[in-house]
């Protein structure tokens, strides 16, 4: 019987503004619960930021102190973002070396806090939601060299859930010509973690076929689908705030990225201009469902980090400035935690929205949802579409058109009674396959456990 916390370290970054990646870490914490008693610790470049808007079990290692580099990982420049991730390669691999020799007497040389965590801990996880299993996020290649500190510590590294596409088949900085080198690497990953849960049906058969099926991996489904919704109360307290009414008009959110909409309009060669014409089409469809259906909008901010390009907010004041029924639209602009905004995802009687954790909060509050996706994006289709049976509901904004958005909005609105009676069904068969993650994960560690003993 275990009779202390299981100590899991989540070796990677999630951004605290974005309120997907806390709905991936909140349900992460949840799955955790089928390991037992757990102690969780996550890696953060930002600790007063993160501290703030993590959930209060989660404790927090600063990484960016441990491995002597600057915190501001979105404004660096090229050069500097590889050179920290050389230099934190440098120092992963110079510890992996002293401890061969020294065992853990290297912590009196190497005496920051991540080294003693990475020691102290009993599991590492890896490559949550999207994040590339060679690249890694912000600090490059990391997936690669914490898989073999894992090894050389003889801890068990776990890649959680994830949900990799074809487009990431390119090694970092080179970006030509690299697809076979990144196979290799990819091969090589797989074959030495321990625990592979994969999100989705298409990273499932991607994974296979990079590690030739000699791997064993394992369908789940994505964390966020765990994320609770904030009391009633509460609820009730924001649409006052925000003054938005439930009454017999049609509630309409929309989560609108600037990322997507600059992939509109291909012919157009500049992104900005082609991010300009995508605002008025969108805003020439909100319009149209204001005057057709009686709506209100609701600009719903699913993500608000601090730069222009992830920030909802500033996409839907662009919006708002070019609409013509501006007087029935609401743009939030207060910062809400992940259950909050589910609670008030829960009041809508559509969304509208290009990020696809809006449209996990949605569907798991059975609101009939339109995803807006670019077609070499695979998330949509993989968990919206498939996992969730909406496959008809997403719509590519390379095809960008307000008319024919509509059209595919009201049958949409026509179907809505049905879809809200099916989903509730194919929510609860997608929470049972989020919680498989931990219960792969307590499988793992009591194999371990009968291994040492």
């Amino acid at each position: 019987m275990i009779n202390t916390p299981i100590r899991i370290l989540v070796a990677e970054f999630i951004p605290s503004f974005n309120k997907g990646e806390l709905a991936i870490l909140n349900g992460m914490l949840k799955s955790f619960e089928a390991v037992g008693e757990v102690e969780v610790t996550i890696f953060s470049f930002h600790p007063e930021t993160d501290r703030a808007r993590y959930p209060h079990s989660v404790k927090i290692i600063d990484v960016g102190y441990s491995l002597y580099l600057q915190r501001r990982l979105h404004t660096r420049s090229k050069a500097r973002a590889l050179w920290d991730s050389f230099f934190a390669a440098l120092q992963h691999l110079l510890f992996m070396f002293l401890y061969r020799i020294l065992s853990k007497k290297t912590l009196k040389i190497m005496d920051k806090p991540l080294w003693r965590i990475y020691c102290e801990y009993d599991v590492f996880i890896i490559c949550h939601d999207e994040v590339d299993c060679v690249n890694g996020v912000f600090l490059k290649f990391s997936p690669l060299y914490i898989s073999l500190l894992a090894k050389t510590l003889q801890k068990p590294v776990v890649i959680y859930a994830n949900g990799t596409t074809q487009l990431t088949s390119q090694i970092w900085i080179w970006r030509a010509r690299t697809k076979r080198l990144w196979r290799i690497l990819a091969r090589y990953i797989l074959a030495s973690v321990d625990l592979i849960t994969v999100r989705d049906e298409g990273t499932l058969l991607y994974f296979k076929e990079i590690s030739r099926d000699k791997v064993p991996i394992y369908h789940t489904a994505d964390p966020a689908f765990l994320l609770s919704s904030a009391l009633q109360k509460r609820v009730k307290e924001i649409m006052l705030e925000e003054k938005i009414e439930k009454n017999e008009r049609l509630l309409v959110g929309v989560a609108i990225t600037r990322e997507v909409l600059s992939e509109a309009f291909k012919n157009e060669l500049n992104p900005a201009i082609r991010y300009k014409k995508a605002v008025k089409e969108i805003a020439r469809l909100l319009d149209k469902l204001i005057e057709e259906f009686s709506s209100t909008i609701i600009f719903v901010p699913h993500s608000i980090e601090p730069y222009g390009y992830r920030d909802d907010r500033i996409v839907a004041k662009d919006i708002y400035r070019v609409m013509l029924n501006q007087h029935m639209t609401r743009v939030i602009t207060k910062e809400y935690s992940p259950e909050e905004l589910k609670g008030l995802i829960g009041q809508l009687d559509l969304l509208i929205s290009c990020r696809v954790h809006a449209a996990i909060n949605a569907l798991s509050m059975s609101i009939p949802s339109c995803v807006i996706t670019r077609s070499w994006d695979q998330r949509a289709n993989n968990i919206i579409g498939k996992m969730m049976k909406q496959e008809k509901w997403i719509y590519n904004v390379e095809n960008l058109n307000a008319d024919k958005l509509f059209a595919l909005i009201t049958d949409l609105l026509d179907s809505s009674n049905e879809i809200r009676k099916d989903l509730p069904s194919t929510v609860n068969s997608v929470k049972e396959k989020a919680l498989l993650n931990g219960r792969l994960l307590k499988a793992l560690l009591n194999s371990r456990l009968k291994t040492a003993g």
